[in-house]
């Protein structure tokens, strides 16, 4: 008896086991597709951070490797004109804006730094959006505060 119910055993658990797989073509091929609901598009503003969160990477990588900067992002003075999510800040305007206008000194003041002081140039300008996001959309700070860089090689000679 024992012979019999592993037969039927074997194919009972293989077929449990691929029905969730079976399931999502079916559902695939009717047009249900697993869609994030609710999820809105990115903003000008939030894609624009997330292009100085993976400048702020890079900057990091290539300071603790004791690489040059990469070109400057000019790109980033549109912080100023590109569209919050929903159209609104969360804070006053004023009040974006004069972060912002730090963050980009911060970030020319990286640019004219001597080599030796930029690490700390660097933190500092980090250091500056975790503020914002503190008083702000506190979501990033998690990755913010991930950005901050080590000594690392330092400048090659």
């Amino acid at each position: 008896m024992s012979k019999i119910r592993e037969k039927v055993r074997t194919p009972a658990i293989l077929a449990v086991a691929l029905l969730p797989f079976l399931l999502s073509f079916v559902g695939a091929s009717r047009g249900d597709r697993t869609v994030q609901q609710g999820l809105k598009p990115p903003s000008e503003l939030a894609l624009l951070m997330r292009e100085m969160t993976a400048f702020t990477d890079s900057v990091r990588h290539r300071l603790q490797r004791g690489d040059e900067l990469p070109p400057y992002p000019a790109g980033f003075a549109a912080i100023h004109t590109a569209t919050p999510t929903d159209g609104k800040l969360e804070i006053e305007r004023a009040t974006f804006d004069a972060f912002a206008d730090h963050y980009l000194a911060q970030v020319k003041a990286l640019y004219d730094a001597p080599p030796a002081d930029r690490i700390s140039t660097f933190n500092a300008t980090v250091q500056g959006c975790a503020n914002c996001h503190a008083v702000a959309c506190p979501g990033p700070l998690l990755r913010i505060n991930k950005l901050f860089a080590t000594s690392g090689a330092g400048p090659k000679e």
